[in-house]
């Protein structure tokens, strides 16, 4: 069944380029490469995409990006003195061979945290 569910376990990754969620929960018919951060899909159909970041220290905003182009953001405006959490989801048409992954589109929101007992997922 290509279903996943990842970690990011550091915080701040690198904007621009997909966040690599680097620790696998579950990663059936392994759509979702750990290294690269990306999920391919190999059975067209109808996907449901999660994911759940926390911030710390500035806003984040981050998008769902379907065959490298942006199909949904979610911003957070980091205001309290510890950690906020912000949400998103998505039902998706893929065909083989489409992408899917997360991105910070900018290093003016880019707070997203993760740490040992933190977790960011996807």
């Amino acid at each position: 069944m290509p279903a996943f569910t990842a970690q990011l376990t550091t915080p701040f990754p690198p904007v621009g380029q997909p966040v690599v969620f680097n620790t696998i929960l579950y990663n059936g018919n392994q759509n979702y490469n750990s290294q690269t951060g990306i999920f391919t899909c190999k059975i067209p159909g109808i996907y449901y995409f999660v994911y759940h970041v926390n911030c710390k220290g500035n806003n984040v905003w981050v998008a769902l990006y379907r065959n490298n182009e942006p199909v949904m953001y979610t911003y957070d405006e980091y205001k309290k003195s510890y950690l906020d959490q912000a949400s998103g989801s998505a039902v998706l048409p893929l065909q083989v061979g489409d992408t899917v992954h997360i991105q910070l589109p900018s290093d003016q929101a880019a707070g997203l945290y993760a740490g040992p007992y933190v977790h960011s997922s996807f």
